[in-house]
């Protein structure tokens, strides 16, 4: 398991997300390793969509990543609530730019899902958490067979088998996604893991509401079971997403822009200040690392801006509680 803290990088006074990898797991170094792995993999991939890795490094017991902190929270739907069609397309099609870059650099995801689509203030949306991400072989597959890792309500069927994956299976799990966010509901649910899996891999592609049924054909290719009858890449994603949001806007015969290359970092407007739902971070873990970081109990009201050292990277710590959704980390096996 890991926490997320909400920090400061003094010189430059900027917030970040400070991941902490829990202590307690470093007696099994395979832990610290999946840690290292995904922020390495993080760090590689600058992408407007993919979420910007600061600093990476090992303090003590302590592992830990800094990285771009994301305002707007995971991107959820709640008690059959929906998000409705044209912010659903422009998140599916931001987050297929993000895969589509990341599979052309080698990597491929295996836990898309809601909660690591995180949104920035502006809603536009980051692809996060890359901690049981594979590099792909020169066949395009994923090397390592025989293991199933991943979240089963959005695993695609070949993933759920154990079998090799590559980028198509990550578009499955866009398409779980896209029909979560229309419809307030997963489209297979079930008792348990087996049952979902079986679900995931024989039954029909259920129907969107009938005020969104313009997108299913969209949602019924992304959710093909066989990987061949996908959306082959995150780009065709992007241009049938587009398409369909220039028949919304009744512009017919619009062109699907490319999907981007080489972007520069995403500039990012937070703000002086929060809304003080964090909460102090006192006892062992400040004990550990007073010698560089300084954890202090946050003021009633707004989190203030505390005094800065000369540090490279200096990070004053508050429990970030807005960021929740990182707490849980997505390593297998579950501790």
């Amino acid at each position: 398991m890991a926490t997320v803290y909400l920090a400061e990088q003094a010189l430059v006074e900027r917030e970040v997300a400070l991941k902490v990898m829990a202590p307690q797991l470093t007696v099994d170094p395979s832990f610290g390793e999946r840690f290292l792995r995904e922020a390495r993999i993080a760090a590689k991939l600058r992408h407007p969509h993919i979420v910007s890795i600061i600093e990476v490094g090992v303090h003590g017991d302590y592992h830990y990543a800094a990285m771009e902190y994301l305002a707007g929270g995971p991107v959820q739907v709640r008690d059959s609530d929906t998000l409705g069609l044209r912010e659903t397309l422009r998140v599916v099609r931001e987050i297929a730019l993000a895969l589509d870059y990341a599979h052309s650099k080698g990597v491929v995801h295996r836990d898309v899902k809601p909660d690591n689509i995180l949104l920035r203030e502006d809603g536009s949306a980051v692809l996060g958490d890359f901690g049981i991400a594979r590099a792909v072989d020169a066949s395009g597959a994923v090397t390592r067979t025989g293991t199933v890792v991943g979240t089963p309500l959005f695993m695609s069927p070949e993933q759920l088998r154990g079998k090799q994956v590559d980028g198509r299976s990550d578009l499955y799990s866009l398409g779980v996604v896209c029909f979560q966010l229309l419809s307030g509901r997963a489209p297979f649910v079930a008792e348990d893991a087996l049952a979902l899996g079986i679900m995931h891999m024989t039954s029909p592609i259920p129907a969107l509401p009938a005020s969104f049924e313009q997108a299913q054909p969209l949602v019924s290719r992304l959710l093909a079971k066989d990987p061949a009858d996908r959306y082959q890449s995150g780009a065709a994603v992007v241009a049938a997403v587009t398409a369909l949001e220039a028949q919304l806007d009744g512009s017919a015969g619009a062109i699907a822009p490319a999907p981007e290359g080489n972007p520069r970092e995403p500039d990012l407007d937070l703000g002086a200040g929060r809304d003080g739902r964090a909460e102090p971070v006192l006892g062992e873990f400040e004990q550990a690392v007073s010698d560089r970081w300084r954890v202090t109990p946050r003021p009633q009201g707004k989190l203030r801006r505390r005094r800065r050292w000369g540090l490279p990277l200096l990070l004053v710590l508050v429990l970030l509680g807005a960021l929740g959704w990182w707490q849980r980390a997505t390593w297998l096996p579950p501790v």
